[in-house]
C-alpha cells in the first residue's frame, strides 16, 4: 500500500484547498504540508486543519509530522472530507505485515475502528443521462437529524451514511442542498 505526500495546492473531496505548507520541504518546488495545516474548504465557507488518518511511517518535514493521501480535513463539513494527493511519486510504502502490526487491514482500513451501524447507504447523484455530477452541493439528513453536506466527489458519491436501523433519509442536491446548509 502507497500513501502519497500532500502539498499546498491539494485538495479534499468537497473541494478544499491546502493553504500552508513547509517552504523548506517542496516537491518538484510546491511545499509539502503537514499535519495541522490550514485548508480553506470550498463547501462548507470554513477553515479547516489537516488531520492524521490511517497508518503513517514517523517522519518529520522540520518538525512537523507529514500529511498523507487520505488524511482528514476537519472544517464544519460532517462526515469530515478526505485529502487527495495531486502527485504520485513520493509515498510512504507499507507492506501487509507492516499494517497488520499497525492495527490495519492490506488496504490500510483500522481493524479497530468503531461500530457505525447496523445500516447503510450511498447516494450517487446522477445527471438526466445517468452520468455522475462532481462537485455538487449535496445535503443529507438522517431520521435522528445528523446532517452530511459537501460536494459530490469525481464520480457523483456522497459520503456513505450509517444508520442504526433502515430509515429514510431526507436529500437534497444543488441549489436546494446549498439553502439547506445554511439553516
Amino acid at each position: 500500500m502507497k500513501r502519497y505526500l500532500l502539498k499546498v495546492g491539494d485538495t479534499s473531496t468537497t473541494g478544499g484547498i491546502v493553504i500552508e505548507g513547509v517552504d523548506s520541504c517542496t516537491h518538484h518546488g510546491t511545499a509539502l504540508t503537514f499535519i495541522g495545516a490550514q485548508v480553506v474548504c470550498n463547501a462548507c465557507q470554513s477553515p479547516g486543519v489537516i488531520a492524521a488518518q490511517g497508518p503513517r511511517w514517523p517522519d518529520h518535514l522540520m518538525g512537523k509530522e507529514q500529511a498523507l493521501d487520505g488524511d482528514l480535513c476537519l472544517c464544519k463539513c460532517y462526515p469530515p472530507p478526505v485529502m487527495i494527493a495531486s502527485q504520485t511519486d513520493s509515498f510512504h510504502s507499507f507492506e501487509s505485515h507492516n499494517l497488520a502490526e499497525m492495527g490495519y487491514g492490506p488496504s490500510g482500513q483500522s481493524l479497530t475502528e468503531e461500530y457505525r451501524g447496523n445500516c447503510d447507504e450511498r447516494v450517487r447523484v446522477l445527471d438526466a443521462n445517468n452520468q455522475p455530477v462532481c462537485s455538487s452541493p449535496y445535503h443529507i439528513r438522517t431520521s435522528t437529524g445528523v446532517v452530511y453536506k459537501g460536494l459530490t466527489d469525481s464520480q457523483g458519491y456522497c459520503p456513505r451514511v450509517y444508520t442504526k436501523d433502515v430509515s429514510k433519509l431526507d436529500i437534497a442536491v444543488g441549489l436546494q442542498a446549498l439553502e439547506r446548509w445554511e439553516q
